[in-house]
Formats: structure tokens, sequence, C-alpha cells
């Protein structure tokens, strides 16, 4: 600033016509401006630049958790973790498959081997699993010393644990039942990790099939 007003001083004091050193002082002026307008914008250039970049960085990082995100008692549907074994008539097992009918065995209020069908359950990752039937009784039952814990219809198991579906509820009055509901709930620290669902039908009151469902939240 100082160099400017300098050299407007000594344009003044040289003798030429003024037009001219209006003209001269006008466009040094002028010209004296343009580095200072460059240099701003260079650094605006720069500064943009480090925003986006800012920005991008942002996005990579938080974009995921924030898709991820939400009640963490209701987890995206991603859980795939459910394995449910069965066991046929003869007693061996069937591993379920997705929308797939499987046999439970048959059925008789006489049967004396076990005391309803037996479905093993496991779920990856999970510390609980909850279940809640439509028709019939949950039983826990222990082989060895047949202890028979009536669950109603809801019980909680652990992973890995063998759980009885009976068509006929205990002290009940009311006919086996043909068609049946199991809903089947995994957790991990109180958070649900996902569900699914198991259908249960028979045609002659004696054979029953049951459908593993895909999973769902």
């Amino acid at each position: 600033m100082m160099m400017k007003h300098k050299y407007v001083q000594g344009m003044n004091e040289i003798k030429a016509d003024e037009a001219l050193k209006q003209t001269i002082i006008r466009r040094v002026t002028n010209n004296s401006g343009t580095p200072k307008t460059s240099a701003w914008t260079f650094r605006r250039k720069i500064m943009t630049t480090v925003f986006s970049c800012v920005i991008i960085l942002l996005i990579a990082i938080w974009g995921p958790l924030l898709v991820n995100s939400g009640d963490p008692a209701n987890p995206s549907p991603v859980y795939s973790g459910f394995m449910v074994t069965a066991y046929a008539a003869d007693g061996a097992p069937v591993v379920a498959q997705p929308d797939v009918e499987f046999p439970l065995g048959k059925y008789s209020m006489f049967m004396s081997s076990v005391p309803g069908f037996p479905l093993t359950l496991v779920a990856e990752g999970a510390d609980r699993i909850e279940l809640q039937a439509s028709e019939g009784e949950l039983l826990l039952w222990n082989p060895a010393d047949s202890k028979l814990l009536p669950q109603r219809q809801a019980a909680a198991v652990q992973s890995g644990d063998t759980i009885y579906w009976s068509p006929v509820a205990d002290g009940s009055s009311q006919p086996a039942a043909t068609d049946g509901i199991l809903e089947v709930t995994a957790y991990r620290d109180n958070h649900k990790l996902g569900s699914t669902l198991i259908q249960i039908h028979t045609q002659d009151h004696i054979f029953y099939s049951a459908k593993l469902m895909a999973t769902e939240q």
C-alpha cells in the first residue's frame, strides 16, 4: 500500500499532461490488485478441494454406520444364523431347509418314548432363544431323569438345546392341534438378532410335518 502511495505521489511530481498522468496512475492502480485476486482465487480452490476431500472421507466413514444404525433391538434383516434339526419317525435327524417341508414324525397320545416332537435349535452368536407357540404346548425334557417341564406356549432355551412341541396341551380338554406356528427369536445381550417361523400341520392327526420359513427381522 505504501509503495502504491509513493508511486502515485511520484507520478504527480512528473511534468506531464494531466490526462496522461491520470491514465498511467489508473492502470498501475488496477494492475496492483491483480496478484491479490489471483492469490485469493488460488486459496479458494485449495480450500474447496480440501473441503470436498473431508466430506468424502466423512461419508466413507460414517455412511455404513448410518445405514446400519437404528433401534439396537431391531437390527437390519441380515441375520441368517438359524439351524433347526427335527427328527423323523425313525429318529433320524432332519436339518430343516428354509421353505422346504420336513417331517416331524408320528404323534400319538400313547407314545411313551418322547413327550412331543423334538426340535433342536441353534442360532449363531445367540445367548438366548425364545419360542412362542400359537397352538399346543412347549415342553422341556431331560431324558436322563425323565423330568418333564411344561412351558405352556412360551419358552426360552440356549442355542443347541432341544425343546419339544406337543399338539395337546397338558390338562387341556381341547383336541390335538392340526396346525400351529412356532415363532423362534434369537437374542444376544438382550438385542434381537433375528426371528423365524416354523409352520406345523397335519392332515390325519397322526403324521405331522413342518416348514421353516425364511429368516426375518
